[in-house]
């Protein structure tokens, strides 16, 4: 993350700034409701998506859409229990409106419901993204660095 320092903040840049925000809800929000068809949409055909504990190496990698949705389909099935996604603190680092690319970090918080109520995860999101010829900002990377997992790691999501 960068200094705070003078930004484009004009009409254009803050629906690009919206339209991100919008592309780390759609994503946790679908996640929770295992809307699959949402959270592909989420995502370029290329993108790279890891996981790892904070910012160590990743131990889980799926490149592009397709493997995107494959594996988080298998991940959710398996976790079997009521995950709320809290995505906060949406900082659009980067942003280039010509190129129509940016770089945007968020934190998050995920909750867990089965038997009782329990923090699943704490989180940082680190992404760069596309905006499409449709117009919609989709994640092009996407790197979810946990600070911590309570429970067991679904074997879906793990290499």
């Amino acid at each position: 993350m960068r200094g705070l320092q003078p930004a484009d903040f004009g009409m254009e840049a803050l629906a690009a700034r919206a339209r991100i925000a919008d592309a780390f809800s759609r994503f946790g929000i679908a996640y929770d409701e295992a809307q699959i068809d949402v959270i592909a949409s989420c995502f370029t055909e290329d993108v790279v998506f890891e996981v790892a504990e904070g910012r160590a190496e990743p131990f889980t990698r799926f490149e592009g859409r397709i493997e995107v949705r494959e594996r988080l389909t298998r991940i959710i099935a398996e976790q079997g229990d009521q995950r709320r996604h809290l995505i906060t603190n949406v900082i659009v680092d980067e942003l280039d409106l010509a190129m129509g690319t940016a770089a945007a970090i968020a934190y998050g918080v995920v909750t867990v419901a089965a038997d009782h109520l329990r923090l699943g995860a704490s989180v940082i999101y680190d992404a760069r993204l596309r905006r499409e010829q449709d117009g919609c900002w989709r994640f092009s990377a996407f790197f979810i660095g946990m600070d911590a997992y309570e429970g067991v790691k679904p074997s879906s999501g793990v290499e």
